[in-house]
């Protein structure tokens, strides 16, 4: 396959709505497509996007591609919200820390996706990392157990948390993300539940939703 080509694949794609950027990586005998590894816009459902790459290149470049050749990257950083999604200050008015939300990282390839969730607390960052399978579900999971690591990092082995359960439930016009949570710590086994009412994306609504069934007791684990 000429470079060409590889060019003609990649406008193509970055044409698709939700696609931001796209890159084709050649194989190493330089004739195939290699992998192709597209930039997504924040809010975009991996799932849809995926089946639009599958089908464009199927119909019109006569393409079969491998589902674990095609990467999906979305790349979150905190200023990329919208106001009303901004993480909150780490230092609530009472004087106890909160962990805020500083960056989602996800990569989606074949039947598998990776997430990694940024939280600070002050001027400590920590990085939680979670696979899931490639379904909406699988993504709600995997940033929601991604955060859950990363607060376990900012704890320092205190406790230890098992995610339950991850829902989408409808409230009257909008929809909420419900989170179940087990704390485990050295006094015994506690269940935490959290919301967040979901604006224009379900992942953050997951981080938050599981932040908010975990802040109180990560604030009185920070302050001991």
């Amino acid at each position: 396959m000429s470079v060409t080509d590889h060019r003609e694949i990649v406008a193509a794609l970055r044409e698709l709505p939700g696609v931001a950027d796209a890159e084709v990586q050649p194989d190493t005998a330089g004739d195939g497509l290699g992998v192709l590894r597209l930039g997504l816009e924040p809010g975009v459902d991996e799932v849809e996007v995926a089946s639009a790459v599958g089908r464009l290149l199927r119909e019109r470049f006569g393409l079969g591609v491998d589902a674990e050749r095609v990467q999906l990257v979305e790349d979150m950083e905190a200023g990329d919200e919208e106001p009303s999604e901004a993480p909150q200050p780490t230092q609530a008015a009472d004087g106890r820390f909160r962990p805020a939300i500083r960056r989602m990282h996800i990569v989606s390839s074949g039947l598998s996706v990776a997430a990694d969730v940024t939280l600070a607390v002050g001027d400590r960052t920590v990085v939680g990392h979670a696979d899931g399978t490639a379904t909406r579900s699988g993504v709600q999971r995997a940033v929601a157990t991604a955060t859950l690591r990363a607060v376990e990092e900012l704890l320092g082995g205190q406790a230890r948390f098992e995610l339950d359960l991850v829902e989408v439930a409808p409230t009257g016009r909008d929809r909420t993300v419900l989170v179940a949570v087990t704390m485990l710590t050295g006094n015994g086994s506690e269940r935490l539940t959290g919301a967040a009412a979901i604006r224009e994306d379900v992942r953050q609504a997951a981080i938050r939703a599981t932040l908010d069934a975990l802040n109180r007791r990560v604030e009185h684990l920070l302050a001991g």
